[in-house]
């Protein structure tokens, strides 16, 4: 196949997909063609062959229920050889297919007499009438496309291609200006995952932490950016600028895109890579589609489960009031004897009064766990409005509750030796619990069409997650120290609601340019009302515990976050050459707008003065009542001098690059971003406004230059090489001075002010062959270099340390990718319906710290040179998928291990901290019954492998610093399609 037709491949699909272009034409497309020479419908025709790779096994293969098939070959009349993506479309509908290597295309259509639309770059448009499609039939209508030797060579392209198949997206991956891998929604819809997380785990070199972070690379989250639609995604985590994926229910999706090179139209922000979340298309019909799911875990249903007394909405993610900061309670600090704003001091009755008020129940109880469940709906159409005018809608709305054990949890901490060698075990410590989790959202997209060269979108997406948990801790030092039992009662809710308008236009005018635009605002927040802990300690004499009066025993902590998002972008593509070798020149800019604010309030009961102390060894439904607070008991206000900041972080950025064809199979995409960035942190004392501010302030102009050569060196094989520049900036939670500690047993940790953002270069080569449309194999090399580099340290405070962070003075990442994608039917024709599917990535990576690097003359105590934090060495996807179409039975079975990635650095003789390797391997079975019913069976975690950190990477059993498991869960599922 000559590199003319691949270049017409890259001219039709790159402008659409690319560039953000609905259209590039001359002249009148719309306008009537006869039917061609070429065209043969043959009702019932010949059986074709099999195509290898094709979601399917054969074009001409049996249609769903009250559905007809159109399937044919598109060819060149001159030259006789098949036109690889022809486009072939149904006048006056969304419908539209591609042609694969064969020229071959199939269409799935309702009953009727439909319009076919053939076209091709630089062969003359054809159309096919009348052809008639009846149920349960295949029609094949070949076509034969005349090459137009009088016009000018012209794109013209009248839809996106479909983005949610196999076979789309390996097109337009093949056919994209950067390095980037995808899944679609019909791979997601073969996993047992639930939302974009656990989706995002499927691509090459994407690992998942905490079941909500995505790491591309094996980098950290600050080294990733989130863009919805194209635009970014604000976080609603308090200590961190990742978006957390698992807000996006699977059902909104159309695919999840990781693009890895940078190209200069993406924010700058991108190291490991840009994650990339697109919702579903809008239906070209009538669609309403409702699910129910039902799963158990094998260490968490129909068990009894630590729980509490929390609010009437908790089922809802939404706190109802229960656990709200009382209204007695001031806005001024309220500790005994302190000064009220209008003069005067607190009275002990009025402590009394606040501390019965702040008073709540410390007593945790035993719940019934219940299976897992969700449900979803959606509906959606697109309406003609006379003329070309379109308008189409989707809504969905989604909810689902599960619940996740830590089985078997057990913890140990470790004190340096003396005189170095092996680490002295300190304490030990065993949890249960398990987090009830809830998770809704609804999204709405409505579209407008005038015509075929316009269209405009409204998008509208709130999603909410919480997080419940009771837990108890059992602590048994190993020094000599006293047994303790520490209890958490903890609820965290986090909501994300987001509006964005955007347009698409084509400029007839302007030789076919194309104007871009959007606009978004966005809230997201975080609330945790009402986090209580107490710890006891056992006498070791008596056996008998009693209340322990420390920081963070009988403790009440409130706090939330609000983050609000302003952004604006703008971009114009103007296509400067055309033919075989078109050339396209782009430039945009963009705003965003970030207000960030922070508050938090932590109070404690203690004992009052002159009290009994035998009270002490009350139980806590008893201690803490109100007969004992203002006698036995009294509350203290501890908030910190840092616990409230505001942050407005803002970023400005231009670019202009050129995607030119040099040759007809040479591409180069260069450019240029600049970025202009300020931020402005401002930590302050809510209760002495005269007490000095802590601050943090920045105010920087980057130039990120960018180059892409793509080398087409056969007819489906590309060689990519990507060099380019970017950045990464700390986060607003590494920048506060704010001291946080998760938990009595946990380390201090505390920003940095002086934080500076980290500069990055990039160099990247790919070689990839696409066999057929649904088959790929390719070889990644990458290297990235690291000035000034985040890094997590410890400074001395306490036994402990304190965690902290700072600029690294190097480091590196390289790295070797593979992937494989392949029909087994090239084996023996029994396997024509399964599929193979493979990823592995390797990564070797350093950062060195400067051990005399210091703040206020204090030496680093951490591990001085380290992989970088959250590097996995290797990771590992594995999967075998076999499809059905006469049987309508799938299934397929995947397997996911990560490499021993570096969770925390360790302190002066203790190494660091590792999460070991963990096999997942997950099972899915689905069947279709009938025309509208899909049952689909899920396992998940099967062989329950436990979650284990250590110290020291090799995995040391005697090293374990905590382990727990999560259990097997099992989903049955079943929707429903009309």
């Amino acid at each position: 196949m000559s590199r003319r037709r691949i270049s017409g491949v890259v001219a039709a699909l790159v402008t659409p997909l690319c560039w953000g272009a609905t259209a590039l034409a001359q002249g009148d497309p719309g306008a009537a063609a006869p039917q061609p020479d070429g065209a043969a419908p043959q009702a019932g025709g010949p059986a074709a062959e099999d195509v290898s790779g094709l979601d399917e096994p054969s074009p001409s293969r049996p249609p769903p229920a009250g559905r007809g098939v159109v399937w044919g070959v598109v060819t060149d009349t001159a030259t006789r050889e098949p036109l690889l993506d022809a486009q072939v479309s149904v006048v006056g509908t969304k419908l539209k297919a591609i042609a694969d290597l064969d020229g071959r295309y199939r269409l799935e259509l309702p009953p009727g007499i439909h319009q076919l639309r053939v076209w091709y770059e630089a062969h003359k448009p054809q159309r096919v009438q009348d052809v008639r499609v009846t149920a349960g039939q295949v029609v094949q209508v070949d076509v034969g496309l005349d090459p137009d030797q009088q016009t000018e060579e012209v794109i013209e392209v009248e839809f996106e291609p479909e983005r949610a198949s196999v076979a789309a997206q390996l097109l337009i991956r093949k056919n994209a200006a950067h390095v980037g891998d995808a899944v679609g929604a019909k791979e997601i819809a073969k996993t047992p995952d639930r939302n974009a997380a656990e989706a995002a785990k499927r691509i090459v070199g994407a690992t998942v932490v905490d079941n909500r972070y995505v790491y591309v690379r094996g980098l950290g989250e600050r080294y990733t950016n989130a863009l919805l639609n194209g635009a970014p995604l604000p976080s609603p985590e308090p200590d961190r600028q990742a978006v957390p994926l698992d807000l996006f229910p699977s059902l909104v999706l159309s695919d999840i895109t990781v693009v890895k090179t940078f190209t200069p139209d993406l924010p700058g922000d991108f190291v490991g890579g840009s994650v990339q979340v697109n919702t579903r298309e809008l239906p070209t019909q009538f669609l309403f589609q409702a699910s129910l799911s039902l799963g158990l875990n094998s260490q968490a249903t129909f068990r009894d489960r630590l729980s509490y007394a929390g609010s009437g909405t908790d089922w809802l993610g939404i706190d109802g009031g229960a656990r709200a900061l009382p209204g007695e309670i001031p806005d001024y600090k309220v500790v005994r004897l302190g000064s009220k704003p209008g003069g005067g001091t607190i009275t002990r009755d009025e402590m009394t009064t606040y501390g019965r008020a702040i008073n709540s129940s410390m007593v945790t109880t035993r719940s019934f766990t219940p299976p897992n469940g969700s449900g979803s709906v959606v509906v959606g159409d697109t309406l003609k409005l006379g003329g070309e005018q379109r308008l189409g809608y989707i809504a969905t709305l989604s909810y689902g509750r599960k619940f996740t054990p830590r089985a078997e949890e057990h913890t140990r901490a470790f004190l340096p030796a003396p005189q170095g060698g092996e680490p002295i075990p300190n304490v030990d410590t065993s949890t249960e619990n398990i987090r009830d989790q809830v998770s809704w959202g609804t999204f709405a997209s409505v579209t407008y069409n005038p015509d075929q060269n316009h269209k405009v979108t409204i998008t509208g997406l709130h999603s909410r997650s919480s997080e419940d948990l009771a837990s108890e801790i059992n602590g048994n030092p190993l020094d000599g120290g006293s047994v303790f039992r520490d209890t958490l009662q903890r609820f965290i809710s986090r909501a994300l609601t987001l509006g964005q308008l955007q347009g698409e236009h084509r400029i007839g005018a302007l030789d076919g340019g194309t104007l871009d635009w959007k606009a978004s605002v966005s809230h997201a927040s975080s609330d945790e009302p009402d986090t209580r802990e107490t710890v006891y300690i056992r006498d070791d004499t008596s056996g008998a515990y009693s209340w322990d009066e420390g920081t963070l025993s009988g403790a009440h902590f409130f706090s939330n976050m609000t983050d609000v998002n302003y952004g604006g972008q703008l971009a114009y593509t103007q296509p400067l050459v055309r033919g075989d070798t078109p050339t396209r020149v782009k430039l945009g800019g963009l705003f965003n707008l970030r207000e960030r604010e922070f508050n938090a309030r932590r109070f404690r009961f203690k004992q009052r003065p002159g009290s009994d102390p035998t009270i002490l060894r009350q139980e806590p439904g008893q201690l803490f009542s109100d007969e004992n607070i203002g006698t036995a008991l009294e509350l203290e206000e501890i908030t910190r001098e840092t616990d409230s900041y505001t942050a407005n972080s803002d970023l400005y950025a231009g670019y202009v690059m050129t995607d030119a064809a040099i040759t007809r199979w040479l591409r180069a995409v260069i450019g240029a971003r600049i970025e202009a960035s300020t931020l402005s942190l401002r930590a302050f004392d809510r209760y002495s406004p005269a007490n000095p501010e802590i601050k943090a302030e920045s105010d920087n102009v980057d130039l990120l230059p960018a180059a892409n050569v793509i080398f087409k060196a056969s007819s489906s094989s590309n060689v990519r090489l990507g060099v380019s520049r970017t950045l990464a900036r700390p986060q607003l939670r590494e920048l506060s001075s704010t001291l946080y500690q998760e938990g009595y047993s946990g380390m201090e940790a505390q920003g940095n002010p002086d934080l500076g953002r980290t500069s990055v270069v990039n160099a990247d080569l790919r070689f990839e062959i696409f066999p057929t449309a649904g088959e790929v194999a390719a070889v990644s090399v990458f290297y990235k270099h690291f000035q000034d580099p985040i890094e997590e340290i410890i400074f001395p405070n306490g036994g402990r340390g304190r965690l902290s962070y700072v600029n690294a003075e190097a480091g590196h990442v390289a790295g070797v990718e593979l992937e494989l994608r392949k029909s087994l039917g090239f084996v023996t024709p029994l396997l024509k319906e399964v599929t193979a599917l493979g990823n592995l990535t390797f990564v070797q990576s350093e950062v060195t710290i400067d051990p005399d690097d210091n703040e206020g003359g204090v030496t680093i105590e951490s591990t001085p040179t380290h992989p970088l934090q959250g590097q996995s060495p290797f990771v590992v996807n594995l999967g075998l998928d076999y499809a059905s179409e006469s049987t309508g039975t799938s299934a397929r079975l995947l397997y996911n291990v990560f490499g021993a990635r570096l969770k925390r650095v360790g302190r002066k003789g203790l190494a660091d901290e590792y999460e070991q390797p963990r096999h997942q391997i997950d099972l899915t079975l689905a069947q279709r019954l009938g025309e509208h019913i899909e049952l689909k069976l899920a396992g998940e975690n099967l062989i329950d492998a436990p979650i284990r950190v250590t110290k020291g990477s090799d995995g040391d059993e005697d090293k374990i610093a905590s382990q727990y498991s999560v259990g097997t869960t099992v989903t049955l599922s079943a929707a429903f399609t009309y």
